[in-house]
């Protein structure tokens, strides 16, 4: 190969030397980081927004998080639609004490944006079950750790969980 047009090759950027097949006219663009950033957040808010519901025993609202049709999947219990989300959490704080408090806890959680309208992530949760009242707890341990394994769809309302599985990674011995 000639020395002038090896220089001219090497300054051209791989992509102008790659061959490629063009996209389909119908095909939409491809998301800007600045667009995946957006989803990621809008993600990850969602699912602070559902451990503060959680840890406010707030059966009321917990279901926003969740899309109209979504599902939650926990302690083998599967259900369906905002209607049974709220049923299932109304059912599980109905007996607790009013000094009953837990805090869930998410952390190492990684959002994969499939495309404009869907992502799915995973996050790990430490929940913590103790008492409010002041210098009642002896100490402080986590009672629970999972994995939540999420689909995130985008809405009319925003953001929301398709579907949300917990898969417990660790308990505390009873």
């Amino acid at each position: 190969m000639r020395p002038a047009l090896l220089a001219i090759l090497l300054a051209l950027p791989a992509a102008a030397c790659a061959q490629t097949t063009p996209a389909p006219a119908n095909a939409p663009a491809p998301l800007t980081g600045l667009e995946i950033a957006s989803i990621q957040q809008a993600c990850e808010t969602v699912s602070i927004q559902y451990a503060r519901f959680l840890d406010a025993k707030d059966w009321q609202n917990l279901p926003s998080v969740f899309a109209p049709d979504g599902v939650w999947e926990v302690l083998g219990n599967r259900m369906e639609g905002r209607a049974a989300i709220a049923a299932y959490w109304q059912r599980r704080t109905a007996d607790w004490s009013p000094t009953h408090g837990r805090l869930h806890q998410i952390s190492n959680q990684v959002i994969e944006v499939v495309d404009g309208d869907h992502a799915r992530g995973t996050s790990t949760v430490v929940i913590y079950f103790f008492d409010v009242v002041p210098a009642t707890n002896a100490t402080l341990v986590p009672s629970l750790i999972a994995r939540n394994v999420d689909e995130f769809v985008r809405t009319p309302e925003g953001w929301k969980l398709a579907h949300r599985r917990i898969e417990p990674v660790a308990t505390l011995a009873q």
